[in-house]
């Protein structure tokens, strides 16, 4: 990378799953060192969780290819006093301590705010989990209790905003917990880097995968607070049409949001007397009756075909797309114009396409995302460069079990991996 806005910080990780992976990842982009802490022997749970990719080069997991690109991995028992003592001595070199195991795990290890700050007094420790840490706010009636991705989304109130059938709860098939929360502890990270250079000292950021998916369904609490009632599920709460259209030949997006783009619309399909029918006169009344007006829109959007449809609204200044499907994302000029998927050269699963960066900045480039280590593939490196360990230390602690090797890089004497 070029200019990266995070060269020189140094992350050290205890993560696992999406959502601790998927953050790191993020800050790798942009240029971020990220060392990731994993269990001997098993690794990181995610490693296990497929689909794989799997022939005579090894083995990958589909979170592998995805999350773990251009990260270092260690192989430390961090549950033991031996990988404690390591780990906090990583401390004292790092710029930021990331974790998304459960509140009752890290303090069976002993790691917290105050001890990390001891080692580190000017260290950043982040924390993203189901439902929070109890050192800054109280955790709640749910504190430690495990939560995936789909546990937040329901206890926020997003199942009843997706559509469902016969009145069960939906699920887009997002990981919106995961990854949302991920970005949003991102975003502290950075402001809390920016703090400590202002201000100087230790920082806690933590972020709570239910706080996220509340905050993410603000525009139905707002709705209910205000008018006393929700939307309906599966449609905007606020504008009508609104949503995917069939045509002649696929599907078509049609966003009219607001009076200004519904006038537009109605001169678009030749429908002025549109603009003054009680039904539709204002966004309110368009939204009450969506079921009336989404019947007239599909049967001015069905009898053409999508590129017929884009072309006549979009002259008119009516946002409108195409409705891709996955397979059409991975060849759309859009996609490729903005440089939104790039080539991973795994050794194992070969030419791999993965998301890019979505932030551009000047003096960034794409830079170029590498394949997932193994396990333990960098222990013995960065034992030794950054912890100050020398080789016969690492391969005494590699013979208790503390930490793990890959076995092309077991150190020797000299200070040189084999």
């Amino acid at each position: 990378m070029t200019g990266a806005p995070l060269d020189g910080v140094r992350v050290l990780s205890l993560e696992h799953y999406l959502a601790g992976n998927h953050g790191t990842w993020l800050m790798s982009m942009f240029g971020a060192e990220v060392i990731k802490i994993e269990r001997p022997g098993t690794g990181d749970t995610l490693r296990g969780v497929g689909p794989f990719v799997e022939n005579e080069h090894g083995r990958r997991s589909g979170g592998e290819l995805r999350v773990m690109g251009n990260k270092k991995s260690i192989a430390l028992d961090v549950s033991t006093e031996e990988g404690r003592d390591i780990f906090l001595n990583l401390v004292s070199a790092c710029d930021v301590v990331w974790a998304n195991q459960k509140p009752s795990s890290l303090e069976k290890m002993g790691i917290t705010f105050d001890i990390l700050k001891e080692r580190n007094p000017n260290i950043v420790y982040a924390t993203l989990s189901g439902f929070g840490h109890n050192d800054l706010l109280p955790a709640g009636p749910l504190a430690d209790t495990r939560a995936f991705d789909i546990i937040a989304q329901g206890l926020a109130g997003l199942q009843f905003r997706a559509a469902g059938t016969d009145g069960a709860p939906g699920y887009n098939g997002l990981a919106l917990g995961d990854e949302v929360t991920s970005i949003l502890t991102v975003l502290g990270v950075i402001m809390a880097l920016y703090r400590r250079e202002r201000d100087s000292g230790a920082q806690r950021v933590d972020v709570a995968m239910h706080d996220s998916m509340v905050f993410l369904n603000e525009l139905s609490i707002g709705m209910l607070s205000v008018l006393g009632r929700v939307p309906p599920r599966g449609r905007s709460g606020t504008s009508a049409p609104y949503g995917a259209f069939r045509s002649s030949d696929g599907w078509v997006n049609i966003a009219v949001g607001g009076d200004p783009v519904w006038r537009r619309f109605c001169s678009a399909i030749n429908r002025a007397d549109l603009v003054e029918d009680a039904r539709s006169v204002s966004s309110f009344e368009r939204v009450r009756n969506h079921e009336w007006l989404e019947k007239l829109v599909t049967n001015w959007a069905s009898a053409r075909t999508t590129d017929e449809v884009v072309a006549t609204l979009t002259s008119f200044d009516v946002p409108c797309a195409a409705v891709l499907d996955i397979p059409d994302v991975l060849t759309s000029a859009q996609v490729a114009a903005r440089h939104m998927l790039t080539t991973i050269e795994d050794p194992v699963a070969g030419p791999v396409k993965v998301v890019g960066n979505p932030v551009k900045m000047n003096d960034l480039d794409d830079g170029v995302l590498t394949a997932p280590h193994t396990p333990g593939q960098d222990t013995a490196e960065i034992l030794m460069s950054v912890a100050g360990l020398s080789a016969d230390q690492v391969n005494h602690l590699a013979s208790r079990g503390t930490i793990g090797l890959d076995t092309v890089s077991v150190p020797v004497e000299g200070g040189k991996t084999a």
